[in-house]
């Protein structure tokens, strides 16, 4: 079975939670604090690596303690770091991370080594996209970088997953080669302008996506689900409910949705799938090791009574 090639950022998150967010200015005590390894590439690229499949990162760190500690965690869970970068001139990307008494997460970035992604790393790292079958693409990178690392995987015949966050890195230049597109309800109405409150809001975003050569598309609804969308036919996969204490998971999502399809399963198959990992990567903290085993999914399904949901 083919690798699956990731291209995105690795940061180190600084997580506090509290149960009172605090007004601008205002100084609070939080709960319990921690500094762990994160970023939307990485992220993903666990996922891929405890769901039992081969991920390809392509990446960027700096020369600095973050940096040692992100390689590290990285090859703990059994991720082949020769495509990260490592550079002087900028630091290890940070993000600061406060989760409140209802699990969500605002969050600040400082993107660091991954602004300094090029081309001409995408160029030195072609012969391993190669080695793929799907490529997932986010854009928590310099855009360079993703564009160039999509002109190869059209090149290689590799399906194209484009994970477009954070907002401010959307351009039509950065999800134009994209074969599946995968935003959040912010991200949607950045890309169209339509407010995503419902699923005739969501299927007409689609639409729309259609309309500039995108036929494969998922709007993620967040506690409410998922509407898949490929090449005029759509459902609404509702969202498995759990107690959740981190409701940020769409780097696990992607992952396992890359996971899903690199074994041939369609796009709606594909999205069950990913709707069940996510359901159980919500109930844990951590954007790394919060991230369930195959093994883990497989037990949770057996549990849920998830098969017939999955075989839908």
């Amino acid at each position: 079975m083919k690798k699956i090639c990731i291209v995105g950022s690795l940061n180190t998150d600084i997580i506090i939670t509290t149960q009172k967010y605090p007004n601008r200015g205002e100084n609070i005590s939080g709960e319990k604090g921690m500094v762990l390894s994160g970023g939307k590439g990485g992220n993903a690229a666990t996922a891929v690596a405890k769901l039992g499949k081969e991920p390809v990162l392509i990446s960027s760190v700096g020369a600095d303690y973050f940096g040692d500690n992100l390689l590290a965690d990285l090859r703990n869970n059994r991720i082949d770091i020769t495509s990260v970068k490592r550079t002087p001139l900028a630091g290890t990307g940070l993000t600061t991370i406060i989760i409140d008494a209802i699990a969500e997460r605002t969050m600040v970035n400082a993107p660091g080594a991954n602004a300094l992604l090029s081309a001409a790393d995408i160029d030195r790292t072609a012969e391993r996209i190669k080695e793929c079958g799907v490529l997932l693409a986010q854009l928590e990178v310099a855009e360079e970088a993703v564009v160039q690392a999509m002109k190869y995987a059209k090149e290689y015949g590799l399906l194209v997953i484009v994970d477009p966050a954070p907002v401010e890195g959307i351009t039509m230049r950065a999800i134009r080669y994209a074969d599946i597109l995968i935003p959040n309800e912010q991200e949607t109405k950045y890309l169209t302008g339509i407010d995503v409150n419902g699923v005739d809001d969501a299927v007409e975003a689609c639409r729309y996506f259609e309309t500039i050569g995108i036929h494969n598309s998922i709007i993620k609804m967040g506690h409410r689900g998922a509407l898949v969308y490929a090449s005029g036919h759509w459902e609404f996969i509702d969202a498995i409910p759990v107690e959740a204490v981190d409701t940020v998971v769409g780097d696990t999502f992607s992952g396992a949705l890359a996971c899903s399809l690199s074994e041939g399963k369609n796009l709606f198959q594909a999205a069950r799938f990913a709707s069940v990992v996510s359901a159980l990567k919500v109930t844990r903290l951590g954007p790394q090791i919060g991230i369930p085993t195959i093994e883990e999914v497989e037990k949770f399904i057996d549990e849920r009574n998830l098969q017939r949901f999955l075989m839908t």
